[in-house]
């Protein structure tokens, strides 16, 4: 009877041991072979060393001294290294890492990033690796960019999961994100703080939005094109920022341009001054402020609050406007 356990044991520690073997062997040749196919769709995709540890329960990705770069949409990205972990049974359970420094190039500047703690958990799904659901972890988050200025996040966090729950949906994502202690680009806070206007830190934000794409977010989502969001659905966001605090809710649908058409309410407390942060920094034309104050103060006399005013802002026709006034060019909103 003994002998016969120790046999069974001795295949059961055989089997898993191969299991392990095949599974290290076939992500390094998947991530091997995913840098050459990038390589021949004109892309640099580099990177020093290729290792898989973990050994017998985990299968540990590193990949050392990375350089990605996509020409054709401009983004680049540079690292020492890059981390993948997940446990040998829960291979589609990603840990991802990211080192304390890396850089990335957009198609308007480079970034170069620092952090304390940047790491993310994912769900993926099988073959496509389309994502399920994933957070993230920010901290002590330093960006500076060479068109000059520079921003920090103390503390943030990230979450999504596909909806709806029963029966998801790979191109619905709802989207919750919170920050604490966000220092403002410092180009933009030089602008406003030649007018005294506000602190360099917003002391929060949050949101918690339902973003419906084009396509899923999947691995083909980074070698061919990135999903664009068609509707946004704004439960609530809101920001802190010295006096002032801004509440929005709305929803907006996007067309294949990145156009927005729908109605965004916003709850303003400190009207004034978050009108004079939106004149110092270009979103509201100066030409625009006048009539502005004189329809919004109307508003807030009506509403029997001087400080705290419900703005309506309505995208249409590739104008913004609060009520029925225009106030420029609607945002656009594309992924590159």
């Amino acid at each position: 009877m003994l002998r016969r356990m120790i046999v069974v044991v001795l295949v059961a520690v055989l089997a898993w041991g191969g299991y392990w073997a095949v599974g290290a062997w076939g992500l390094e040749k998947a991530v091997r072979g995913w840098l050459e196919e990038r390589r021949a769709d004109g892309w640099q995709a580099e990177a020093e060393q290729v290792v898989v540890r973990g050994f017998p329960n985990r299968f540990d990705l590193e990949l050392n001294t990375l350089k990605l770069a996509d020409p054709k949409t401009g983004w680049a990205w540079n690292a020492p290294f890059f981390q993948s972990l997940a446990l040998s049974y829960k291979p589609y359970h990603v840990i991802a890492v990211w080192p304390e420094t890396q850089s990335l190039q957009t198609p308007y500047e480079r970034l170069n990033i620092t952090s304390e703690r940047l790491r993310g958990s994912l769900m993926l799904t099988p073959t496509s690796l389309a994502l399920k659901r994933s957070s993230f972890e920010l901290d002590g988050v330093e960006i500076t960019s060479d068109a000059g200025w520079t921003s920090r996040l103390t503390e943030g966090r990230l979450a999504t999961r596909t909806l709806p729950e029963d029966f998801p949906d790979p191109t619905v994502h709802q989207v919750n994100f919170s920050a604490r202690a966000w220092q403002v680009p410092s180009r933009l806070l030089a602008e406003l703080n030649a007018a005294d206007l506000v602190p360099d830190t917003l002391d929060s934000v949050t949101a918690d939005v339902t973003i419906t794409f084009s396509a899923p977010w999947d691995r083909y989502a980074i070698e061919r094109a990135r999903p664009q969001p068609r509707h946004v659905e704004v439960t609530l966001a809101e920001a802190k920022w010295g006096q002032m605090e801004l509440k929005l809710a709305g929803s907006l649908d996007v067309d294949e341009a990145g156009v927005p058409e729908g109605a965004l309410l916003v709850k303003a407390t400190n009207w004034r001054e978050i009108l004079a942060v939106g004149v110092a920094s270009g979103v509201v034309p100066a030409d625009f402020e006048m009539p502005i104050t004189t329809a919004l103060e109307l508003a807030s006399q009506l509403a029997g609050s001087p400080k705290t005013l419900d703005i309506p802002l309505n995208f249409k026709n590739g104008q913004t406007r609060i009520g029925p006034a225009p106030i420029g060019p609607a945002p656009v909103i594309l992924l590159r």
